[in-house]
């Protein structure tokens, strides 16, 4: 399933479930990344993605690992990738993932991506993510604790963080967040990163 958003300077978003072919817009966003986001991102200093990585990444069965890329509509430039993995041991719960490059972070995208993450893995009978944030990435900690994540333990500087899901599509429309967004887009509160108008149900950061 397809999701149209925008970014705060009205540059309109696709946001699509990832596909093989989509190895090469990896491969690019990795480089455009920062030092500083490639290790919130991997937990250590990468500056490739091997043939196997990129095959794990794109490569994906819609049902225990989802994976949707967010693109500039009119270019087809990358933004971010956002994905989950069901955990073996834990068939609903599954360990979830969002990557914003540098310069589209802070306008909202990435609430947008966990929204689309946490309608389809409700879909899919998920009931919690699960996410393991470096204590660095004030932002990713911030917007987690926002929906709700439950804390767990740190273990060399990293926070394990657990956040349940609505039982429904419809528990998760009328959550907080998207309320507000339904707002903005009937013109009564500004915001960023807002689905298409007039039926907002996105989230924003």
């Amino acid at each position: 399933m397809d999701f149209e958003s925008s970014l705060p300077d009205g540059r309109a978003l696709l946001i699509r479930p990832i596909r093989p072919s989509d190895k090469e817009l990896l491969k690019q966003g990795l480089e455009r990344l920062s030092p500083e986001s490639r290790y919130r991102r991997f937990f250590h200093q990468i500056d490739h993605l091997s043939d196997s990585d990129l095959r794990y990444l794109t490569e994906v069965d819609g049902e225990n690992h989802v994976a949707y890329l967010v693109l500039l509509a009119d270019t087809g430039e990358g933004v971010g990738v956002a994905r989950w993995v069901r955990l073996p041991d834990e068939r609903d719960v599954a360990e979830g993932a969002v990557t914003v490059l540098d310069e589209f972070q802070n306008m909202g995208v990435g609430k947008t991506l966990l929204y689309v993450l946490a309608r389809e893995a409700i879909e899919r009978n998920v009931r919690a993510f699960r996410a393991w944030v470096v204590g660095e990435n004030a932002p990713m900690l911030a917007v987690l604790r926002g929906f709700g994540a439950r804390q767990g333990p740190w273990e060399h500087g990293t926070a394990e963080l657990t956040l349940p899901l609505p039982p429904t599509i419809e528990e998760l429309e009328e959550t907080a967040t998207p309320l507000v967004l339904k707002l903005v887009a009937r013109g009564e509160l500004d915001g960023k990163a807002h689905p298409d108008r007039p039926q907002a149900t996105m989230l924003t950061q």
